[in-house]
């Protein structure tokens, strides 16, 4: 039953998402951006979404220190595979079926392998953080974006010491809100269960990721982990650049590598909301960012978020099956070769 009110909550969010995304633009419109893409960049397109998958099996592997049970490559690009595809109905069930599917194929406990995603979520948080203070500062020093953000002139001194005024007024108000909430959350805790555990369960989730971040330092290859991590990075953003030029935004709207890094940041934001496959929240969020942030229109924003995030999934649907087989088939050949030798 809660398993059920998940996934009824989940669609109903994206379909809210999608609701917002689409109400203020006509079908026919994104249907005409659309014919004007060049079809040709979908190739190099599916080659970025490939390889940061495959890079993130690779970085993965890493965190095996038992060698006698790495698991082949093939398995750990099919398991990555396996739960973005069971991410598409059931957000966030990939990030069980994806170490569920490993550990049966390699004889390992799926408590185990669970631990290994815990400590890549972390690392992937952590890398996210990083690289929004990057686009933070990229953006505080463009004043063009600032402008078309906020709406207003930051190159005129008054304007700009009104604004942060504002919100520095703001900020201090919710800093204080929040500080007085906290206060009496604690005050109540010993006296009302629930909120007890609430504190209980914050100080849990606390403990574990600063010891999931500590763990970092039993990689016995912490460099290559971090190259890694970063060309997932690469290939994340080159995912958001490419179909700039299947749209002719970086001549049109001028939209560079740099914007691309914003954009991805922003998507990543719009992914993090539990919706399946990630609909609804992406296309909103992509769709607005090229708006307020380089004067997009809609309609091209929407059937740009619309294709990419289709041929994300077609990637995800088409590959995955063909991966089960591929595993299946060397997982065949490897016992088939041990029984012989053991034959022998």
């Amino acid at each position: 039953m809660k398993t059920a009110l998940k996934v009824i909550a989940g669609i109903l969010i994206a379909g809210f998402f999608l609701w917002l995304a689409f109400k203020e633009v006509e079908f026919e419109q994104i249907v005409e951006a659309s014919k004007s893409m060049s079809y040709g960049w979908i190739i190099p397109f599916v080659l970025a979404t490939l390889s940061a998958h495959f890079i993130r099996a690779e970085r993965w592997r890493l965190l095996f220190n038992d060698k006698a049970k790495t698991p082949h490559r093939v398995t750990l690009f099919t398991g990555v595979m396996v739960g973005y595809l069971s991410n598409i109905p059931f957000a966030r069930l990939g990030e069980v079926t994806r170490p569920v599917y490993v550990a049966r194929q390699v004889d390992e406990s799926n408590s185990k392998l669970i631990g290994t995603i815990v400590l890549e979520r972390i690392i992937d948080m952590v890398s996210l953080l990083l690289l929004m203070t990057f686009v933070v500062i990229f953006m505080v020093s463009d004043p063009e974006i600032l402008s078309n953000l906020f709406g207003i002139d930051i190159t005129d001194s008054d304007v700009l010491l009104s604004f942060a005024f504002s919100i520095g007024k703001y900020l201090g108000i919710a800093v204080l809100g929040f500080a007085v909430i906290y206060f009496i959350l604690r005050s109540l805790s010993a006296k009302v269960e629930f909120i007890s555990k609430g504190f209980e369960k914050f100080k849990v989730i606390s403990k574990t990721f600063i010891d999931g971040v500590l763990a970092v330092k039993e990689l016995k290859n912490w460099p290559l982990f971090v190259f890694y991590t970063a060309l997932i990075w690469v290939c994340y953003i080159a995912m958001t650049y490419i179909p700039f030029w299947m749209f002719d935004m970086h001549t049109i709207y001028d939209l560079s590598y740099a914007d691309a890094l914003v954009l991805t940041m922003v998507s990543a934001v719009g992914i993090i909301i539990p919706t399946p496959g990630g609909v609804g929240t992406y296309h909103l969020f992509v769709t607005k960012s090229l708006f307020l942030l380089y004067a997009v229109p809609e309609a091209i924003g929407l059937a740009y978020g619309t294709i990419t995030h289709a041929s994300t999934l077609a990637v995800i649907i088409i590959s995955t099956p063909l991966l089960l087989v591929l595993d299946k088939y060397i997982a065949l050949k490897h016992a088939a070769k041990t029984e012989g030798t053991s034959s022998e």
